[in-house]
């Protein structure tokens, strides 16, 4: 169990890492461990693409790309990255996929993503609508005139309805979410 856990914060501390950038410097390119790269590039779940921009940046600083190396690391990386139980989380995080798994797992893991996605989404919109009602509250206590005092608590009203609805659909998707777990 802990050598699980330590290799799941393994694995995020990569994809977190990788993330700030995909492009590479000329002096990554001379020193880059291809088989390396392409493992990072296949644990976040970038598209081949990136491939591109690699081979690209490191074509300016005349440097070659190992191609078979990289994509023998980005393999290795993506049987990782495409585990089903991945993709909810992938969701949950707001992060997209980008349609990199294999054929027979890809249509569960976007099914799984969305409806992690659909909870996020939902959480946010909440939020947002809080910070809202937050805003207006304090207009509220505010206001100097009785219309400016009736236009807000007017504006409440609406607010109170739209959070309602908000918390409907955060309530529906994360049954959808406990009925995929």
């Amino acid at each position: 169990m802990a050598a699980i856990l330590w290799r799941w914060l393994a694995v995020l501390a990569c994809i977190t890492l990788l993330g700030a950038c995909t492009t590479m410097t000329p002096n990554e390119c001379k020193v880059a461990n291809w088989a390396d790269v392409g493992l990072r590039d296949g644990l976040a779940g970038e598209p081949l693409s990136v491939l591109n921009d690699r081979i690209r940046d490191c074509a300016e600083a005349k440097v070659g790309v190992d191609t078979p190396r990289y994509l023998q690391g980005r393999d290795q990386g993506l049987v990782s990255y495409c585990r089903i139980e991945n993709a909810v989380r992938l969701g949950l995080d707001g992060k997209s996929y980008r349609g990199v798994c294999p054929v027979m797992v890809d249509p569960e893991f976007r099914r799984r993503v969305q409806v992690g996605r659909e909870v996020h989404d939902a959480r946010g919109e909440l939020r947002n609508l809080d910070g809202r009602r937050t805003t207006l509250e304090t207009r509220l206590r505010d206001a100097k005139t009785d219309e400016d005092r009736r236009r807000i608590r007017d504006e409440l009203g609406d607010l109170d309805r739209d959070m309602r609805r908000a918390r409907d659909r955060l309530r529906d998707a994360e049954r959808h979410l406990d009925r995929m777990r």
